[in-house]
C-alpha cells in the first residue's frame, strides 16, 4: 500500500512544483502575453495567446465596454466618432457574441488589442491612444 500512495505523490509534488514555478514566472513577468501563436493579422486563421494573468485588465475592460456598445442601435454613431465608415462591424459584432483576445501590445503612446471573432472569420482591432486623460480609443477596424 506504501509504494502505491508514493506512486500517486511524487508525480502530483512534480506538478504543483511545475505550476507553482510557472505562476512565479508570470508574476515576475511584465510580459503581457506569455505564449503567442499565430499571427493576428490573418483572419480565420489560428492565433491564440497565454495571457498574463497578473497583467493590468483595465484596458481589456474598456474595449469589452466598446464592444458592447457597438452592438446597440448606436453602433453607427460610434463608428462615426472614430472617423469609421466599416458598418461591417456593427454586423459582424451582432453575431458573434464571444470575441476572444489573441493579441495585445501596449507601448508608451499607443495599445493595440485584437479579438478573434470565430464566427464570422474576422479580426477586430481596437487602438488606443495616450492623451491628458490617459488612454482613450482612437480606432476600430474589422479584418475579414
Amino acid at each position: 500500500m506504501k509504494s502505491w500512495t508514493r506512486f500517486l505523490w511524487i508525480p502530483f509534488l512534480i506538478l504543483v512544483a511545475v505550476i507553482t514555478s510557472l505562476l512565479a514566472f508570470a508574476a515576475r513577468s511584465n510580459h503581457l502575453m506569455l505564449y503567442q501563436h499565430g499571427t493576428p493579422e490573418v483572419p480565420g486563421g489560428r492565433a491564440f495567446a497565454i495571457m498574463n494573468p497578473f497583467r493590468n485588465r483595465r484596458p481589456e475592460e474598456a474595449a469589452q465596454e466598446l464592444i458592447s456598445d457597438l452592438r446597440t442601435s448606436r453602433c453607427g454613431q460610434i463608428l462615426r466618432d472614430f472617423h469609421s465608415e466599416d458598418m461591417r462591424i456593427c454586423e459582424v459584432l451582432r453575431e458573434d457574441k464571444n470575441p476572444r483576445l489573441i493579441w495585445r501590445q501596449d507601448g508608451e503612446m499607443i495599445r493595440m488589442l485584437v479579438y478573434d471573432l470565430p464566427r464570422s472569420k474576422s479580426r477586430l482591432w481596437i487602438t488606443s491612444s495616450r492623451d491628458e486623460v490617459g488612454f482613450v480609443v482612437s480606432a476600430v477596424s474589422l479584418i475579414r
